[in-house]
């Protein structure tokens, strides 16, 4: 099997898993439903890159939904918080563990979104394209 193929479909299969993350943050964000929230957890490691100046966190979140369901959600997002700094949140009170998202409107939803959907279409173009071989040939 062509290894380009495999590349081609785990960017194909991160493409789908972000524009469904993207469906659940604009459900959560056009549904008009906020809560306060607290920053629970703050997880950081070092970047591919091996750089102990270049760390991504991740945070995790929680509140009380209206139904009274506590609700914990993981956020990567690029702002920075400390645990036990307060936010709200926005969600849809059918689904909140799903669609619970920091994003204030959905245009904020939609613009992470489509950046993310941008570098992944232009990894599967240098694919497609052979970009490596075209750069240096």
């Amino acid at each position: 099997m062509n290894t380009s193929y495999v590349l081609i479909g785990v960017v194909a299969l991160v493409a789908l898993r972000s524009l469904g993350r993207t469906a659940q943050q604009l459900r959560g964000a056009r549904s008009g439903v906020s809560a306060p929230a607290r920053c629970i957890r703050v997880y950081e490691r070092d970047t591919a890159t091996g750089s102990s100046n270049d760390r991504r966190a991740w945070h995790v979140f929680a509140f009380t939904a209206q139904n009274g369901e506590w609700v914990e959600f993981q956020d990567g997002s690029n702002r920075r918080f400390v645990e036990g700094a307060r936010v709200t949140v926005r969600y849809d009170p059918a689904d909140p563990k799903r669609t619970a998202t920091l994003a204030g409107s959905p245009r904020a939803a939609l613009t992470e979104g489509a950046v993310g959907l941008v570098l992944m279409a232009l990894v599967l173009v240098m694919f497609l394209t052979d970009f490596p071989q075209n750069l240096f040939s």
